[in-house]
């Protein structure tokens, strides 16, 4: 390992060129498939969100089991196949190989996009997002107690400058949003938005034409312009049990607050995997308490309430309704805040 550079010094070096970094390991991707492999150049990629998932030999849930795969490993799947199921909630399965069918909830649609790295990053931060099945984020401090972290597709960062190790290989440097930890990203992993991919959608509408409807019994929302619906999405609203209740508030609100990337930490585990949240993307809140819409990456699992409170939503969605709503946020702002956001009813 090299002699550490401190953040300072790294801004003043990066603002004029690429530098070397000597912090990351050869070994890096011990325990990463390489991504650019070609079994994984598939129009269509999952990656599997729990281990032990189990295949079937049909789209049906009362078939024979026929395999099983690990968390992260990614597969190949084909365009979605619906079967109605009496025994199950989730009617959306994808085909794979061996004659084997994997349910919806349990893999995160995925892209393997590598990306050309971006060398004049401005100081006060660009927002990147992942654009591959997961990357690993090593840590620049020695102390942190994690050999790295992993960030997944579709989650949002904000970098601060381009550097290559000894290997000449190009590495973001990340800052999370929370405790402002630095971590190094391999370049080609993440997409650095540009600002016109960050203005607001449907700009001319005044901003009391347009409002949220969220059915939590149904546990879908509607965006509404004019009275018309202009989008629907299904989503995972707040989660009740006898030990602990996490559901989403009724009542009437307005978009008071958002981040377009957000380090979310819970000490009430909803599921095995949303403890500690690296870069959740597009989040808009509503509530004082920091109830939220935002994306997920974490789960596939809609059309029930499985959330802390937020309303979880596809990616995909979120970004649009972050984009759509009131208040406009700056394509550089970490945080905006304003009054006068969009109206929010949840029933």
């Amino acid at each position: 390992m090299g002699k550490m550079i401190s953040r300072r010094d790294f801004i003043k070096k990066s603002a004029a060129s690429i530098f070397s970094w000597q912090l990351i390991p050869k070994n890096r991707r011990s325990m990463l498939q390489r991504l650019t492999d070609k079994k994984h150049e598939g129009p269509l990629l999952g990656r599997i969100l729990f281990d032990e998932t189990p295949t079937y030999n049909q789209p049906d849930i009362q078939s024979s089991q026929n395999g099983n795969y690990q968390f992260n490993e990614i597969i190949q799947v084909t365009q979605p196949i619906h079967k109605n199921s009496r025994s199950s909630n989730h009617d959306i399965w994808y085909g794979i190989d061996r004659d084997a069918y994997i349910q919806s909830q349990n893999i995160q649609i995925v892209q393997n996009k590598l990306n050309e790295p971006l060398e004049n990053i401005s100081t006060s931060g660009k927002l990147a997002v992942v654009t591959v099945p997961f990357t690993e984020a090593w840590p620049r401090t020695k102390q942190n107690p994690y050999p790295h972290q992993l960030f997944f597709y579709g989650s949002t960062h904000w970098v601060y400058g381009l550097g290559k190790n000894r290997e000449g290989e190009l590495f973001y440097l990340v800052i999370e949003d929370r405790w402002g930890e630095p971590f190094y990203v391999e370049a080609a992993h993440m997409h650095i938005f540009k600002d016109e991919e960050l203005k607001q959608i449907s700009p001319e509408s005044e901003i009391n034409k347009k409002h949220l409807l969220v059915d939590t019994k149904n546990q879908i929302l509607i965006a509404y312009e004019d009275d018309l619906p202009v989008m629907i999405s299904s989503i995972s609203s707040g989660k009740f049990s006898p030990d602990i209740n996490l559901v989403t508030p009724i009542g009437d609100y307005s978009i008071n607050y958002k981040r377009p990337s957000r380090h979310m930490v819970h000490s009430d585990k909803t599921g095995i995997n949303d403890s500690e949240l690296y870069g959740v993307p597009w989040v808009s809140y509503f509530t004082d308490s920091g109830i939220a819409f935002h994306g997920t990456y974490w789960h596939n699992d809609y059309s029930k309430p499985r959330s802390h409170g937020c309303i979880n939503m596809p990616i995909h969605a979120a970004k649009w309704l972050y984009l759509w709503t009131d208040p406009v946020v700056p394509p550089g702002e970490k945080k905006f805040v304003s009054k006068y956001g969009t109206t929010v009813k949840v029933i």
